[in-house]
């Protein structure tokens, strides 16, 4: 299994330390062996949010208006500077948010930075009140599976022909440009696909490299699985070419928590013991936050927990 980090660009730090905090995780979790280090996006969280949060019991929004959010692609950037040899990901990056063309040249340029190192997690996003905030389209909302898989496929147009490039979608359109610099990696930066349903499944089988999960249990990540697997089948798609990675958080206490805990939450055992369970479920790669449960400040906290997951289960599960 591998492991990754978020290096907190979504509010974790705030001002203080801001911006350094994101920074020295990075740094820390290449020097402690983790594999890669991802990032999250958003690009403004309206103050009133009417839509409902997919991925927690209450629906509610854990970020409020005034989070300090870095953008992801150019913390990307500044990532590949700092360091040499972890992957750099985002997780996910909301596809409609921006022009393809824009956003292929800025993963391009940040996989050149990299010597080859960059991942873009791929989501449709969730909240309708952010896509009407930054002026989209009614239609890039309703519709932004479609436009997902259409900015997608432009992308990997602008990525991998040498001639000209060219697309005709019917959200995006060019003719006969450049689209250089290529990136490092062929034949194109990886995808993974972020979400849930068989839409998300559907879109990892036919334009992904892999698949993300997020917010589920071992015996839930199993069924995701399994269902993926099936679709890749009738698309005549291995499954093995797809990396199941999980977004979570990872909360290590110092007593073991009672009945009702959740998964990746408790003693160093009980976290193995999840991680075990969602091995066999099928999950290649987790991506979490290492918490400890208490501490000085958010930046110890992680760091500490980061600490403590190198030492206790990096040297187990890693590989």
């Amino acid at each position: 299994m591998k492991f990754g980090v978020p290096v907190g660009n979504f509010g974790a730090f705030g001002s203080d330390p801001g911006i350094d905090g994101c920074l020295e995780v990075a740094r820390r979790a290449e020097e402690l062996g983790f594999d890669s280090i991802w990032v999250h996006d958003h690009v403004i969280i309206p103050e009133s949010i009417v839509a409902r949060y997919p991925y927690n019991a209450t629906g509610d929004f854990p970020v409020t208006w005034e989070a300090e959010i870095y953008e992801p692609l150019v913390m990307m950037s500044a990532l590949a500077a700092i360091t040499t040899r972890v992957r750099i990901g985002v997780s996910v990056l909301v596809i409609p948010y921006r022009h393809p063309t824009v956003t292929a040249k800025m993963l391009a340029t940040a996989d050149q930075l990299s010597g080859g190192r960059i991942t873009l997690g791929a989501g449709v996003g969730w909240m309708r009140d952010e896509f009407e905030a930054l002026g989209l389209p009614p239609e890039h909302f309703e519709h932004r599976g479609s436009v997902t898989s259409e900015y997608l496929a432009a992308m990997k147009e602008m990525w991998t022909n040498t001639g000209p490039s060219n697309f005709s979608g019917r959200f995006v359109q060019f003719q006969d440009v450049g689209t250089f610099p290529k990136p490092v990696q062929q034949p194109h930066i990886p995808i993974v696909i972020g979400g849930k349903g068989e839409a998300a499944w559907r879109r990892a089988s036919r334009l992904g490299n892999g698949f993300q999960a997020i917010a589920t249990t071992p015996a839930q990540l199993r069924a995701e699985v399994d269902q993926l697997r099936a679709i890749c089948a009738l698309d005549r798609r291995d499954p093995d070419e797809i990396e199941i990675s999980l977004l979570a958080g990872m909360r290590f206490t110092e007593q073991p928590e009672g009945a009702g805990r959740e998964p990746l939450n408790g003693s160093v055992e009980q976290i193995a013991e999840d991680l075990r369970a969602f091995g066999k479920a099928g999950l290649d790669h987790l991506v979490a936050t290492p918490f400890l449960a208490s501490g000085e400040s958010q930046l110890e906290r992680i760091v500490g927990g980061m600490e403590l997951a190198a030492a206790e289960l990096l040297p187990a599960f890693a590989g």
